[in-house]
């Protein structure tokens, strides 16, 4: 937990900082990606050239135990028109179980590619997206990669609201310990959320996920999330989320919540 508010203090201190020489985003705070701040994703990758840093810390607390800690991070690249590129992993990661979707001994790697944009505020045909996330475990028992396939929709509601459905399958072959519960070789999820602009550098995110429990088979699991995002900088972009799962077992977190940074060039 030291940490934990080291890191929180270090993002605190660059908030201070940063905010005096706010200049017109280079990424807009409202774009997002998985973790950052919730769960909720979208339709739009990086624009072509733009580089994203972002390491993240996450917690969460199950009735179980005391809680779990780690820290993530991850980098973007907007590799072409429509096109994004991403790489992660994760350093500090606690205790493997209860598992969740993302495998803690993996490289993660993948594609988000745009099918369609949406014509203009308020029209019908969304922004489609396609992202594939493969997870490759370096080290510890179990080595078989997971594949987890999304679509993504996004639709500008007009007036700084925006809607968004996600829709998942993840594939984990083989018991993979810190990922899916044994006999889960496979997890549904379906997602949905919203963005409200509260001013031109931040915004609030709520989204509900609901689908298939990966830390028991044959369970459903509820995760409502809120989160806020705000673009400190047009470089540097802060993001906190805080959410709980609701009817699974005991592993199921009675809290998870997140703060990252973002840096973009």
């Amino acid at each position: 937990m030291a940490v934990a508010r080291y890191w929180i203090g270090v993002c605190v201190v660059c908030a201070c900082v940063l905010i005096s020489v706010r200049t017109e985003a280079q990424v807009s705070p409202l774009n997002l990606s998985p973790g950052f701040p919730t769960q909720l994703d979208d339709a739009y990758p990086l624009n072509a050239g733009v580089v994203a840093l972002q390491p993240a810390f996450h917690f969460d607390k199950t009735s179980g135990n005391d809680g779990r800690l780690r820290q993530t991070f991850d980098v973007r690249w907007g590799a072409g028109r429509h096109l994004e590129l991403f790489v992660g992993t994760t350093f500090l990661r606690g205790p493997l179980l209860p598992g969740a979707m993302e495998d803690p001994r993996a490289v993660r790697g993948g594609v988000l590619y745009r099918l369609t944009h949406q014509e203009g505020p308020s029209a019908l045909i969304p922004s489609l997206a396609i992202r594939t996330t493969v997870q490759v475990p370096v080290y510890g028992p179990g080595t078989s990669p997971a594949m987890r396939n999304e679509l993504l929709a996004s639709w500008d509601l007009s007036s700084g609201w925006y809607g968004h459905i996600n829709a998942g399958y993840q594939i984990a072959t083989g018991e993979q310990p810190g990922l899916q519960a044994p006999g889960r070789n496979s997890v549904w999820y379906g997602r949905a959320g919203v963005v409200k602009s509260l001013w031109y550098d931040l915004g609030l995110i709520a989204t509900v996920t609901y689908g298939q429990d990966p830390t028991h088979y044959g369970k459903r699991l509820m995760t409502p999330e809120v989160g806020l995002t705000w673009g400190l900088t047009r470089d540097w972009i802060l993001t906190a989320g805080v959410g709980r799962d609701l009817g699974g077992e005991s592993d199921q977190a009675t809290l998870r919540g997140n703060i990252g940074l973002t840096w973009v060039w």
